[in-house]
């Protein structure tokens, strides 16, 4: 394959490929013919397979810094209880996963109000509502809340949740998300360090699944039968967990979850997705992206080396030129999928190999449109091409 790397013949087709692919990007395809494959595969992600097929972080041990409260089926009164025997354990920060939307009882909303209000130590969750330029916090508590956090997902209308924003700013005001606004509380250097990354959205490693925290009855806390031990100077998150596995009460499709296409049932709580944020700031183990430049430059390599290739096989043994290109093809395709889940598996680099297996696709198309090209350009012109000597024969 190397015969032909350097020709100009091969760079030039490289060259088209690219070309074409630019332009394809500029067409503004509008066909509905493709509409159940792409419902199919719009919420698939390769990289999500890692998790669910390969066990990524199995190895992961109990985060011991985080204690998650269930608050079960209890009221408004019963949650004003339980923050409140909560406090006496003297946790390091609570976060309460509970959105409070609308007024109810006057004298339990008083009770919500005055902790919220104050309690440095406590951040509500709330929902950001974001209507094109338009935003406004979802929650009654929201202006007497001391800290507070909008808890929305990226992409909880569309279905699984890979990425979360850490502070969105609109109309000259910036809004922490509810695992920020909690981590900036229990540990500043940490925060700082991560909101150091200044990323629009973050991708959620997801370290833990439901049985790596630990996780406590509300009525049991309320109960005395806690020891002092687990709470103390711990992160301590309040929210709902459902006692039925298969209950989909504020559960959310993870990329933790076995069926990555079709899915039918969610499978973690939204408390147990602020939990894995919270162990990702603890950790510093962040997803982290290839450059965009390293990413086109892999795609130029591979495609150059699969169209030297496919020349040689084209100009010296035409006969075997399909079966070559189409096995290059495949075993192409199988190597760059198990490259990004190495990568994304062993070091949490997600890489964006779309444009490598695009280019690899088009060139054997190319390569035809280019030998016409060339044809036409040597009758005309008299450009002379490998594949003007190839017609020779």
């Amino acid at each position: 394959m190397f015969k032909y790397l350097f020709r100009r013949d091969t760079i030039l087709a490289t060259f088209m490929v690219f070309m074409v692919m630019g332009l394809l990007s500029l067409i503004p395809f509008n066909t509905h013919v493709l509409d159940p494959i792409k419902l199919a595969l719009q919420d698939f992600d390769y990289n999500d397979m890692a998790y669910s097929k390969f066990n990524k972080n199995s190895h992961t041990g109990v985060d011991t810094n985080i204690v998650i409260v269930n608050i079960g089926n209890a009221d408004r009164e019963g949650i004003a209880s339980l923050l409140e025997k909560t406090l006496d354990y003297q946790p390091a920060a609570i976060g309460v996963d509970v959105v409070f939307y609308l007024h109810k009882e006057a004298l339990t909303d008083s009770l919500l109000s005055a902790f919220f209000s104050g309690n440095k130590n406590t951040v509500l969750a709330y929902n950001l509502q974001l209507e094109k330029e338009k935003v406004e916090p979802k929650s009654f508590l929201y202006p007497v809340a001391a800290n507070k956090g909008f808890a929305n997902f990226v992409g909880e209308e569309r279905g699984t949740i890979r990425y979360f924003a850490p502070v969105i700013k609109k109309e000259n005001e910036s809004y922490l998300s509810f695992t920020s606004a909690l981590m900036k509380i229990a540990d500043e250097k940490k925060y700082e360090a991560f909101a150091k990354r200044n990323k629009t959205t973050e991708q959620i490693n997801y370290s833990r699944s439901a049985d790596k925290y630990l996780i406590v009855s509300g009525g049991a806390l309320l109960a005395d039968t806690m020891q002092l031990l687990p709470l103390k100077g711990k992160i301590v998150l309040v929210g709902f967990v459902a006692a039925d596995p298969y209950s989909i009460e504020d559960k959310h499709f993870t990329p933790l979850n076995e069926k990555s296409v079709g899915k039918s049932v969610p499978d973690m709580p939204g408390v147990l997705i602020h939990a894995n944020i919270i162990s990702m700031m603890q950790s510093g183990d962040y997803i982290n992206k290839w450059p965009v430049w390293i990413v086109w430059v892999l795609a130029v390599i591979l495609c150059w080396l699969h169209m030297s290739l496919f020349i040689r096989y084209f100009v010296d043994k035409h006969i075997w030129f399909h079966l070559v290109a189409k096995i290059a093809q495949l075993l192409s395709a199988i190597l760059i999928v198990y490259l990004g889940l190495l990568f994304f598996y062993k070091w949490d680099i997600r890489i964006n190999l779309t444009p490598s297996f695009v280019a690899i696709i088009l060139a054997v198309d190319v390569l035809y449109f280019y030998e016409a090209m060339v044809a036409w350009l040597h009758k005309k012109f008299g450009f002379q091409s490998l594949f003007v000597h190839h017609h020779g024969h």
